[in-house]
């Protein structure tokens, strides 16, 4: 994957979370994107989602922060 499909990939994701509420379990996700997009894709998109402070961890349940 180059970097113009991963940060589609992430645009994706954050996309995911706002038709549902802001508020997804990662099973979920992989669910959504598999099996075109494995979890190991889908991890790394919420690693930099999460060092851009677009997510955060609640026990097992990731949410998006909305700005």
């Amino acid at each position: 994957m180059d970097d113009y499909q991963f940060e589609n990939l992430i645009k994706a994701v954050e996309s995911c979370f706002k038709q549902n509420y802001c508020a997804l379990y990662f099973e979920d996700l992989v669910r959504k994107f598999g099996p075109e997009i494995n979890g190991k894709e889908i991890e790394a998109a919420l690693e930099v989602m999460h060092d851009r402070g677009q997510v955060t961890t609640d026990c097992s349940l990731l949410r998006l922060i909305v700005q």
